[in-house]
């Protein structure tokens, strides 16, 4: 029997999520848009789930739906949710925290590759007729060089995995993390991100974007990395400065950047990373492989059912509602 709710999605997900919700929910809207008037205007008393994906979920749209108890992120992040409104609402957020953990992984790992061995560099010049690159342009091997992991929780511990994989040292900045399970999967923790930034060839970030990680990697810390060193960040395009990225990059401080987000989203076109060959990018994507868009939307839909069935989901943001309920 289907629950006699609504429930609103402000962008599409995959079919097979889409399938779940209507096979279980009396009537399920997807919105035309996510603007903030459109689907405010779409809100009433008959809503009592949301799922987001990219757009901002404000207090002026919480208000909207007396009834709404879950807003389901499809994605990790839930900085664009207003999580202080929904939890004196009692509104729980939940996001799909695993979902996403294999395909930014060989994300990370991929960008770390095309750096090392400079496959832009050598693309670009065979496309052009330049076979002879082969014996100038210096790639290299990632064989016994140093990653450092900044931040080691589900992302960064199967990055770590995997490049130990590839006979790479791993060391990691985690003030929250204990040394002895970083050390069960093979990585060396270190006291002070400007330890790891001084000995790592290869900088990943792997941190939620707050206000004490907003610029955490600035002039001063690309200053501490070596200039042979490469900075990937597939987390939070705020967690670094990148006016001071950009410059550090131009002045060849460090070798080269992977980026798949940006401090503006979607960024300028005359952005200066994209004239880079030492700068590989992607559109904030890195989660949005076949495998991750099923496993992202169909965690989203789950979770969002079991509160509406009126059981605890597995991954709560602000646990603090559940005192509430109760």
């Amino acid at each position: 029997m289907k629950i006699k709710t609504k429930v609103l999605l402000t962008q599409p997900i995959h079919e097979k999520a889409m399938q779940l919700l209507s096979d279980n929910v009396e009537e399920v809207l997807l919105a035309p848009d996510c603007e903030i008037s459109t689907l405010a205007g779409l809100l009433d008393e008959k809503v009592e789930g949301v799922i987001v994906r990219y757009n901002v979920f404000n207090r002026e749209l919480i208000e909207k739906a007396p009834n709404l108890k879950v807003i389901a992120r499809h994605g990790i992040g839930v900085e664009l949710i207003d999580l202080k409104a929904a939890t004196e609402y009692g509104v729980m957020v939940v996001n799909t925290l695993d979902a996403a953990t294999v395909s930014v992984a060989e994300h990370v790992v991929l960008m770390a590759l095309m750096l090392s061995k400079k496959i832009l560099t050598a693309d670009t010049a065979i496309r052009q007729g330049n076979y002879a690159i082969k014996d100038k342009y210096q790639p290299d091997d990632v064989e016994g060089k140093t990653l450092g992991l900044v931040g080691l929780g589900r992302i960064g511990q199967e990055v770590a995995r995997r490049c130990r994989g590839l006979d790479m040292q791993v060391k990691a900045y985690d003030p929250y993390l204990k040394a002895e399970r970083a050390e069960s999967i093979g990585v060396s923790m270190v006291s002070t991100l400007e330890e790891l930034l001084r000995t790592a060839d290869i900088v990943s970030l792997h941190t939620p974007l707050t206000e004490d990680t907003r610029h955490m990697i600035g002039e001063q810390q690309l200053n501490q990395m070596k200039p042979g060193a490469f900075l990937i960040n597939c987390s939070r395009g705020a967690v670094v400065d990148e006016a001071a990225l950009i410059k550090a990059l131009e002045c060849k401080r460090i070798a080269g950047a992977g980026l798949d987000v940006f401090e503006q989203e979607p960024p300028a076109k005359d952005n200066p990373l994209f004239s880079m060959e030492n700068v590989v990018v992607s559109p904030h994507s890195s989660s949005l492989t076949q495998n991750g868009k099923v496993k992202m939307a169909m965690g989203a839909a789950e979770q969002l059912l079991q509160v509406l069935r009126g059981e605890v989901p597995a991954h709560i943001v602000n646990k603090e509602v559940l005192k509430q309920l109760r």
